[in-house]
C-alpha cells in the first residue's frame, strides 16, 4: 500500500530527535509490511490536543485527493490527544477507504466493537495525562501570579521586568502619565496622539501612539497597581471558547509599583463609561462604500465616520483608517456624500451604456484566468482576516465607537465577496448568455433601494489619490468572481 507517514512532537520536553525516532520506527513497520512510504508529514512543537496544525490539515487534504492508502502514525497520542478528535479522524479517513495504522498498537476498525473500546481506552489515557500536565502546570501557573512575578510575553507599557518583577520605565510611565491626565480633562484621542507625538512620545516598541494602544494603556489596571492574570477564558486545549470573565481570575491589589493615582484612574474610567453609553444610543449612518476605498498615500482602507458640529449639523466623510487611528497618514478625507454621488453615476452610466456583448466577452476572459490562479485576491483575503481579528479584539476589550462597527461591517462584506469568489469550483458553469442576462437584469431594476447591491456588485476597488478617484468596476456574477475591470477618473 501508498502510505502516509506522520509525526507530531508537542511543547514539552520532546525534541527533533523524538521526531526521527518516530520516522525511524514508521519507515521500518512499512518495510516489514510490504508499503512504500510516498508521503511523509511532521508538525514539530504543536500540541496534539485539536486538529488546527498545518502538516495534519494538509495531511487530510491530501487523503481527500487520494495521495495514499493509509496513514501511518508511531502511536494515537502523535495523531492526537483529543478523544473526539481521534474518532473524528477516524471516522473520516474510514468514509475515505483509508487505513490508519500504529507502530506500536493495533488498530481494528473503528466499526468492530472490541476495537473500538481499545482504541477509545487508548486515547482516553492520552487526553488524561494531558488534562493532569495541564492542571499542574495551571496550578503552578497561579501560584506565580498570586505572588506578582512576570509570567512571560511583552511587559505593559510603563514597566520593564527585573528579576521577575515589574518596575516602572521611567521614559515610559510619562507618557501613561500624560495620556490619562489629558484624557481626564477632556481631551479626544486625536489630540492626544498630536500632542504625545509633537512632545516625541511614542509606543513601547517606537511607534507613534494610536487609538487602539490609548484605549489598551487607559484601561490597564496596573497602572494604579493591580495585578491580574487569566481575567478571562479565551482558549481551552487550543479553542477558542469566548473571552469570557474567568471566575478563577487572579487579582492583587499594589503588588505592582503604580504609575498614576486612584482618583485619576477613576475620573478616566467615568468618563470612558460614558462616552461608550453614548456611543451605543448613537444612530449609526450607513455608508455604501465601506472596505471598497484604498488610499493611495499610504494604501490602508478608509472608514466612514460622521462629526457634529457646534450648530448640532452632522455631517459624513470617509477617512483613511490610518489616519484616523494612529495619525500615520495625511491623506484629506473625502465627503461621504460627494464620492457616493459620484460612484453612483458612474456606475448608472456604466450599466446603461455599456456593450453587453464586450462587457460579457471580457467577463469571460477574466473568470476563465481566476478560476487557475488568484494570488492577489488571496493576499487580500488574509489581509482583511487579520484586520477583522484585531477589529473584533478592539470591541471585545471595550473599544466602541460607531465608525469601528462601520468598518467591521464592511470588513466582512468584502471578506465574504472574496471567499465565494475563491470557493468557486473549477468544474463551475458560467457562461457569456449568464453574464448578459445578469447585467439586463439589474438595468431594468434600477431603484434607489438597488444601490447599495449594486455598488457591490459592480464596484470592485476605488483609489483615492490626492488629485483624483479612481473607480475600477465589473461584472460578478453572485460572487462567482468574473470581473472585467473599467476605469473612470473622479477629480476631488
Amino acid at each position: 500500500m501508498r502510505a502516509a507517514a506522520y509525526a507530531r512532537f508537542s511543547t514539552d520536553k520532546q525534541t527533533e530527535n523524538s521526531i526521527d525516532t518516530q520516522l525511524a520506527a514508521i519507515g521500518q513497520y512499512c518495510y516489514q509490511h510490504g508499503h512504500s512510504v510516498v508521503s511523509t508529514f511532521v508538525d514539530m512543537a504543536m500540541s496534539g490536543t485539536n486538529m488546527e496544525r498545518p502538516d495534519f490539515q494538509r495531511m487530510i487534504e491530501a487523503a481527500k485527493a487520494r495521495q495514499f492508502d493509509a496513514v501511518v502514525v508511531y502511536d494515537i497520542s502523535r495523531a492526537s490527544r483529543d478523544v473526539a478528535d481521534w474518532m473524528t479522524f477516524r471516522k473520516l479517513m474510514r468514509s475515505l477507504d483509508i487505513n490508519v495504522l500504529s507502530t506500536t498498537e493495533p488498530l481494528g476498525s473503528v466499526d468492530d466493537p472490541s476495537s473500538f473500546l481499545t482504541e477509545l481506552l487508548t486515547a482516553g489515557l492520552g487526553q488524561h495525562m494531558v488534562l493532569q500536565t495541564r492542571q499542574k502546570s495551571m496550578a503552578g501557573v497561579a501560584q506565580k501570579a498570586k505572588q506578582g512575578v512576570f509570567l512571560g510575553g511583552t511587559p505593559p507599557f510603563g514597566y520593564d521586568i527585573a528579576n521577575e518583577r515589574y518596575v516602572i520605565n521611567r521614559r515610559e510611565a510619562e507618557t501613561v502619565r500624560l495620556v490619562f491626565s489629558l484624557y481626564a480633562e477632556g481631551r479626544s484621542y486625536n489630540n492626544i496622539i498630536d500632542t504625545a507625538a509633537e512632545l516625541g512620545y511614542v509606543g513601547k516598541f517606537g511607534r507613534p501612539l494610536g487609538k487602539n494602544s490609548l484605549h489598551d494603556i487607559l484601561k490597564n489596571e496596573r497602572y494604579i497597581g493591580v495585578y491580574s492574570w487569566n481575567k478571562r477564558k479565551r482558549k481551552y486545549m487550543g479553542h477558542w471558547c469566548g473571552g469570557k470573565p474567568n471566575p478563577d481570575v487572579v487579582r492583587i491589589e499594589g503588588i505592582i509599583p503604580a504609575i498614576i493615582s486612584l482618583d485619576l484612574w477613576e475620573r478616566v474610567q467615568k468618563r470612558m463609561s460614558d462616552n461608550k453609553h453614548n456611543a451605543r444610543n448613537t444612530a449609526k449612518a450607513t455608508y455604501l462604500l465601506s472596505g471598497l476605498i484604498e488610499c493611495g498615500e499610504c494604501g490602508g482602507t478608509y472608514t466612514g465616520k460622521t462629526n457634529t458640529n457646534g450648530q448640532g449639523r452632522t455631517y459624513r466623510f470617509y477617512v483613511c483608517g490610518n489616519k484616523y487611528r494612529a495619525r500615520t497618514c495625511k491623506a484629506a478625507n473625502i465627503p461621504a456624500d460627494e464620492i457616493e454621488e459620484a460612484v453612483t453615476a458612474q456606475l448608472m452610466q456604466y450599466l446603461t451604456t455599456a456593450d453587453f456583448e464586450t462587457v460579457a466577452d471580457e467577463t469571460m476572459k477574466v473568470y476563465n484566468k481566476a478560476k487557475t490562479a488568484r494570488p492577489e485576491e488571496e493576499k487580500e483575503l488574509g489581509k482583511l482576516r487579520t484586520e477583522l481579528q484585531n477589529c473584533i479584539k478592539a470591541v471585545r476589550d471595550g473599544l466602541v465607537f460607531p465608525e469601528l462597527q462601520d468598518e467591521i461591517a464592511g470588513i466582512r462584506l468584502r471578506i465574504s465577496e472574496l471567499e465565494n469568489a475563491l470557493a468557486v469550483s473549477k468544474d463551475a458553469v458560467i457562461t457569456k448568455d449568464m453574464i448578459i442576462e445578469q447585467l439586463k437584469k439589474d438595468v431594468a431594476n434600477i431603484t434607489p433601494d438597488a444601490i447599495p447591491r449594486l455598488i457591490r456588485s459592480y464596484v470592485t476597488k476605488i483609489y483615492a489619490n490626492s488629485d483624483e478617484i479612481i473607480i475600477t468596476g465589473g461584472v460578478n456574477l453572485n460572487g462567482a468572481g468574473g470581473r472585467t475591470r473599467t476605469d473612470t477618473g473622479y477629480p476631488t
